[in-house]
């Protein structure tokens, strides 16, 4: 293939990128904070784990018609939907601070956050056409990542100059809306017609059940650091706002740049070491970045984002491997339930645990779940999808 040629191919790429990490930049510059204002407008951890159980549980009724659906219709217009429910979500919080009424918008933006995610993503693994498969994962997460940790660094330092959440939170909104037009200028996507024995084909395969079980185990520490990892910085580290900003960010900062150097692996190595080191940085970092040094816990932090940059490339490559680009929508669907039924466990396991024994406990236990989830790859390293 020619550099032309090369240039053309991976240019909606470019396009996708940079616009998904513009809005997964808005959505994730406050996500580690919600917790930490949750708690200052006085609401209990079991009540933090119910506002974060609650939206991602959300994502249980409405992720696979969403996912279907974007086989059925076009990718651009469920994202703009999408993120219109984000925008009521921040406004309206901004607005309202009531428990029933942050129930209420966490809904809404949970709803809202699932039918985004899968929709890009849909949009995304269409768009590579199963060709320069690695090179474009590294753009398209690179980009991501490099955007999240610029914004949640920014975020620390505006609340640290003591800019209210409500104010923040309303300004994201705003911007949300205007990017739910923008969204209208994304590509299309191919489209096909709804075939339930075609998708039930897809996925009672041993490779993919494998990649779902591993979704799944992997997918338990996103609701414990949705509900105590901010908590952890500030309580247990003792860390004002804009180190914390600074700690999170500068760690998802380097995941892009850990997502061009596993994706460039992708083409050299096999698919079970990119796995296996995934599995370990992530366990190890998670449970280590519990010290109570900041220092040595933020070193450990990287290590543990660099094992998440290695799976999610791995996911990434796995997904594009295995199932049929028409029928994308609708298994990307089923990969982002599986996530969200493991997420979900995670907040409402971990909120209250993490309110009752320390935050570091549930960092501690999910980061063991992720080293069961390195055992069980080990002992069926058959099913793993390898390079053809």
């Amino acid at each position: 293939m020619s550099a032309t040629t090369a240039t053309a191919n991976t240019k909606p790429i470019w396009r996708l990128a940079t616009f998904n990490s513009i809005v997964k930049m808005l959505i994730v510059s406050v996500d580690f904070f919600w917790a930490i204002y949750y708690s200052s407008i006085g609401f209990s951890g079991v009540q933090i784990g119910i506002i974060f159980g609650i939206a991602t549980i959300t994502g249980l009724v409405t992720v696979l018609p969403s996912g279907f659906v974007n086989d059925r219709l076009k990718s651009k217009d469920l994202i703009s939907i999408a993120i219109l429910l984000l925008a009521a979500q921040f406004i309206g919080i901004s607005q309202l601070q009531t428990f029933p009424a942050i129930i209420f918008f966490a809904i809404l933006g949970g709803i809202g956050k699932n039918l985004y995610t899968t929709s890009m993503d849909s949009l995304f693994y269409k768009s590579t056409e199963k060709k320069n498969v690695a090179k474009k994962i590294a753009i398209y997460h690179s980009l991501n990542y490099i955007a999240l940790g610029t914004g949640i660094i920014a975020s620390g330092f505006l609340l640290d100059y003591n800019i209210p959440f409500e104010t923040l939170i309303l300004v994201l909104g705003t911007g949300f809306i205007f990017l739910s037009i923008t969204a209208r200028l994304l590509q299309s996507n191919v489209t096909t017609e709804f075939s339930f024995l075609k998708y039930k084909k897809d996925i009672f395969r041993p490779k993919v059940l494998f990649l779902l079980v591993i979704v799944f185990l992997f997918a338990i520490h996103f609701g414990a650091e949705s509900t105590s990892y901010g908590l952890f910085l500030e309580k247990t580290l003792g860390l004002p706002k804009k180190f914390i900003g600074l700690y999170m960010g500068s760690a998802i900062f380097l995941m892009g740049i850990w997502s061009v150097i596993f994706s460039k692996m992708l083409e050299k190595i096999r698919v079970k070491s990119l796995l296996f080191t995934g599995l370990i940085l992530s366990s190890l970092g998670h449970i280590l970045m519990t010290v109570q040094d900041p220092i040595y816990s933020f070193i450990f932090r990287t290590l543990h984002e660099a094992g998440d940059a290695a799976m999610f490339v791995f996911f990434a490559y796995g997904i594009t491997k295995l199932f049929n680009l028409e029928r994308m929508g609708g298994n990307t669907g089923v990969i982002t339930f599986t996530t969200i039924i493991g997420a979900t466990i995670g907040s409402f396991t971990f909120g209250p645990m993490g309110a009752k024994f320390g935050y570091n406990v549930p960092l501690v236990a999910t980061g063991i779940v992720v080293g069961i989830a390195f055992v069980f790859a080990l002992i069926l390293n058959k099913h793993i999808p390898e390079h053809s």
